[in-house]
């Protein structure tokens, strides 16, 4: 019995602590599919390359993957109306807006919390262990 290929998709999300800056190369409809959950997923704008090479830049906030034609809704960055966009326009996804949760989770807080409790008790200070403020992206540009 022949062993199933996984996704070098599939991997390279596992191994990234966030997508920020990412551009995967998808290759395949399951690539596409995985990298638009992804995007669903992503608390950070991203920019769809689409078939014809147009670069759309904003927040996906709802897919379809199920649907008959699959499809993503989109708002475009500096816009508030929603674009639904089919699965089969979209050539390529790059993760380009600052994901503002990234590092942020419960876990990497307790984990910081550890360590600072360590230091403590070693005599060293190692500063402030609660997240900072983000500056906010440039919304027009």
């Amino acid at each position: 019995m022949p062993q199933e290929k996984h996704s070098t998709i599939h991997e390279e999300i596992k191994s990234r602590k966030t997508l920020e800056k990412w551009t995967p190369k998808i290759e395949t409809e399951a690539d596409k599919r995985l990298v638009l959950e992804e995007a669903f997923d992503y608390r950070g704008d991203v920019t769809l390359i689409l078939e014809g090479g147009e670069e759309r830049v904003g927040f996906v906030f709802n897919r379809e993957a199920g649907a008959p034609e699959p499809y993503i809704e989109f708002i475009p960055r500096g816009q508030d109306e929603q674009q639904t966009i089919p699965y089969k326009q979209i050539a390529s996804v790059a993760f380009t807006g600052v994901d503002p949760a990234a590092g942020r989770s419960w876990e990497n807080w307790v984990k910081r919390w550890n360590e600072k409790k360590k230091a403590a008790a070693e005599g060293r200070d190692i500063g402030n262990i609660e997240p900072q403020a983000m500056p906010l992206e440039d919304r027009d540009a």
